[in-house]
């Protein structure tokens, strides 16, 4: 008789979501019962938070019913919150329900990385989901407002800690945004201040040199100003404070300070990298349990040269599609291959119109750049659902 396996998947971003698809395209339903656990009914695009969060587009165009996305005649889709993990009866807790596994993917993602800096949990708001983008936008509209009435200099000052990725990206969208909120409400721009802080020496550190340079260039020709070699040292609900003992007075504090893994990870005894990330093999397993993958930003997996790969979508659509393919491989007696990460590049926006970034090793500039980039998110759509979900998005 044949063995029917259990395979639990939490986690509905980029890469659980691809394992489910992948993995209802691969295995049969005699074969395996497949569950997909998420906190929400929707996947949102990470990729696209910084833009939604200033208001460049509307919130809703990011999200889509998980439900949609998925055959629900092949995987079964619950609504629920992970509360815990027992490896030794191999159960799932979670706020609802209890599962039982014979295969676990963990795909719930990290957590914003503050450092422990006193203040910036409490009252920074972060780039890093819809909801909270979703406050982030909602607060600036409210402050602008405000202003209206009672002529506060700090609903207009707008601080944002981090001029890496995702920082600069917002950055960008922001000061886009601002001249027609200001029409809006009638308020003079040159009133409104922008203020980026970052610890390191230069903005994008760490990143290829074009794409440094080319940020250098637009971030001179927009309204904002950009502060580097300073440390942020705490923060409050109207105060921004540095090492230095300089303040700044605002009351929006965006923080851009990365990520680290995910706190309900902790106690299961899995081997961390320095950030709490759980480090995976080069089967995207926890060594020693060949029944548990980690994916995505819960995880840290690393390069033949033994360097840590950054926690991207791009590594986590990479490890999404692997993984189906592995546990189908498993399933069916199949010898799994290692994970082997293409990095084809980045590219990062700065704003709708101009982009940066280096592909398969070429420099890629302005508009052409910022084509790439909407080429870059379109895939996505044909690698999770085929060119019917494909043409279904373009048209929107």
């Amino acid at each position: 008789m044949v063995t029917k396996e259990k395979i639990i998947i939490l986690g509905g971003g980029y890469a659980g979501l691809l394992t489910a698809v992948t993995l209802q395209k691969k295995v049969h339903g005699k074969r395996a019962d497949i569950t997909l656990v998420n906190k929400n009914d929707y996947h949102y695009l990470t990729t696209k938070v910084h833009e939604s969060g200033a208001g460049t587009i509307p919130p809703e165009s990011i999200v889509y019913p998980i439900k949609e996305l998925i055959d629900p005649e092949r995987v079964n889709f619950i609504k629920d919150e992970v509360t815990g993990i027992d490896l030794g009866t191999k159960t799932i807790l979670l706020k609802n329900n209890k599962l039982s596994y014979d295969y676990l993917v963990i795909t719930i993602g990290g957590v914003p990385q503050t450092f422990g800096l006193p203040g910036v949990k409490e009252h920074a708001f972060f780039l890093f989901d819809w909801e909270g983008t979703n406050k982030l936008r909602e607060h600036i509209e409210e402050q602008f407002e405000a202003y209206l009435d009672d002529r506060d200099e700090k609903r207009l000052t707008f601080v944002i800690g981090g001029a890496g990725f995702s920082g600069m990206e917002f950055i960008y969208e922001l000061t886009e945004k601002l001249p027609e909120m200001c029409e809006e409400y009638g308020i003079e721009q040159k009133l409104v201040k922008v203020i980026c802080v970052e610890a390191n020496d230069e903005l994008l550190k760490g990143y290829e040199e074009p794409m440094v340079r080319d940020a250098k260039k637009a971030s001179a020709s927009i309204p904002a100003e950009f502060r580097t070699g300073i440390a942020i040292s705490s923060c409050t609900e109207n105060e921004v404070l540095f090492a230095d003992g300089s303040t700044i007075e605002t009351n929006t504090f965006v923080w851009a300070g990365g990520v680290k893994g995910n706190p309900l990870l902790e106690n299961l005894g899995f081997k961390t990298y320095r950030d709490g990330r759980i480090i995976v093999n080069e089967y995207c397993e926890v060594p020693g349990r060949r029944d548990v993958y980690v994916l995505g930003d819960a995880s840290v997996s690393f390069s033949p040269e033994g360097k840590p790969y950054p926690p991207t979508a791009q590594i986590a659509l990479q490890q999404g599609q692997y993984c189906g393919y592995n546990l189908a491989a498993k399933i069916y007696g199949f010898a799994a291959k290692p994970f082997k990460y293409v990095h084809r590049g980045t590219v990062m926006s700065m704003g709708h119109k101009n982009a940066t970034g280096v592909v398969y090793g070429k420099a890629i500039h302005g508009r052409f750049a910022s084509f790439m980039k909407w080429v870059i998110e379109k895939r996505y759509f044909l690698m999770l659902g085929g060119p019917r979900l494909l043409l279904k998005e373009i048209r929107k």
